[in-house]
């Protein structure tokens, strides 16, 4: 059953995985929006680039991806359509261990609601991190 896409966040934001830092991977650097770093400069298109989700809906401007890869996005990771044109990069991180979505921050000239429900999108694979990363690590692990 699919529900509105306003009950859909509010029924994952009542489950705790709603808004930055609730669901998994929160953490993280932080800090350094927009000063720094590399000065805003764009490292270009990847050598290869693989599925990593598809196209629910746009929201506030943003685009909810469904994933389709079993591995977890980095945050800010760029986000392409397959012939590596650049879309924008990944905001936040939600929903269960099973179902994962994330949000895309488009870039300029981009607009959310130009895309259909159900179109693919795609990410360099250095990009990606396994999902037992976020996972607790058994007894005995670590050091």
């Amino acid at each position: 059953r699919r529900l509105p896409s306003g009950e859909a966040e509010a029924a994952l934001e009542e489950m705790g995985f709603g808004g930055r830092g609730k669901g998994f991977g929160g953490g993280g650097k932080g800090g350094g929006k927009g000063k720094g770093g590399k000065g805003g400069y764009d490292e270009g298109p990847p050598e290869s680039v693989v599925e990593i989700g598809t196209f629910l809906h746009p929201c506030e401007g943003d685009m909810i991806i469904k994933s389709t890869n079993t591995k977890i996005p980095y945050f800010n990771a760029p986000i392409y359509l397959e012939n590596k044109s650049d879309v924008g990069k990944v905001d936040e991180i939600f929903g269960t261990i099973t179902e994962v979505f994330f949000s895309v921050k488009v870039a300029s000239g981009i607009a959310a609601t130009s895309f259909k429900p159900g179109d693919k999108l795609f990410i360099n694979p250095l990009k990606l991190l396994p999902l037992e990363r976020f996972l607790p690590q058994p007894k005995g692990a670590g050091g």
